[in-house]
């Protein structure tokens, strides 16, 4: 894994709060952008999203690693 991209890809996530735009400024697909933020979950061992149908947000972990990326 790359993990600077997959810091990048976290962070214009949180920015945008999409995953689709976030895959689209960083000309990835959305497959893409999925699997480097499961990746990077796995590698941090925390989740850093809270999902929902409509809406994204970063957990305690999540908020705390967007901190340290910026």
């Amino acid at each position: 894994m790359d993990r600077l991209s997959a810091m990048q890809t976290f962070r214009r996530i949180v920015d945008l709060g999409s995953f689709k735009a976030a895959a689209e400024e960083r000309q990835l697909s959305n497959a893409a952008v999925s699997k480097q933020l499961q990746e990077l979950e796995r590698h941090l061992g925390a989740a850093l999203l809270t999902r929902t149908t409509r809406r994204l947000s970063p957990t305690e972990a999540g908020q705390a690693y967007y901190q340290r990326c910026v």
